[in-house]
């Protein structure tokens, strides 16, 4: 057996015991890598279950705001953002992102800054919002997702199903309007 990652050991510690679970992946795919997150999100989809009580994956595209009434139905106690994250690193590293570290630019690949929706999402469904970020080696229009990013879009779907799955398996906890 492999040892974890400092990102899978943070990712689950952050994760732990959560009783439902949004995933919400962000990014625009006309943008090479930054269709990370929405890498995840489809390949997420497709590894866990469809309509549970307590599990939601969402494609947010480059526009998350849109998905905020989504997110307050689930009434989620913990939130999970994946999206591309320039941060300096070789493209296709996996960290979580410090939320206080994030930029409040004006000007993002997104509609608003991903700052502002990490504090809404807080302050008005009362979750914990947790931040997981891809490094990106391209975001220059009409360029495909690197070899780098997409591996990376993988391992980050394949753990985080696996740890959803456990997780789901091994609680109880009532379910809510999350279909």
């Amino acid at each position: 057996m492999t040892s974890k990652s400092a990102w899978q050991t943070d990712v689950a510690a952050a994760l732990e015991g959560f009783e439902r679970l949004v995933i919400l992946g962000v990014g625009n795919i006309s943008r090479g890598d930054d269709a990370a997150g929405v890498r995840c999100a489809e390949l997420l989809a497709s590894r866990l279950p469809r309509r549970s009580a307590r599990l939601k994956v969402l494609n947010a595209g480059d526009v998350p705001e849109n998905f905020t009434g989504k997110i307050r139905l689930c009434e989620p106690s913990h939130v999970l953002i994946i999206d591309a994250m320039l941060g300096g690193s070789r493209p296709g590293t996996v960290r979580l992102v410090d939320r206080t570290r994030i930029a409040d630019e004006e000007v993002s690949t997104h509609r608003i800054p991903l700052a502002r929706l990490v504090e809404f999402l807080e302050a008005t469904v009362g979750c914990k919002v947790i931040v997981l970020g891809i490094e990106p080696r391209s975001l220059e229009p009409g360029r495909p997702t690197t070899a780098a990013v997409e591996a990376a879009a993988r391992r980050v779907a394949a753990f985080v199903a696996g740890l959803a799955a456990r997780r789901l398996r091994s609680s109880s906890a009532s379910g809510h309007k999350c279909s």
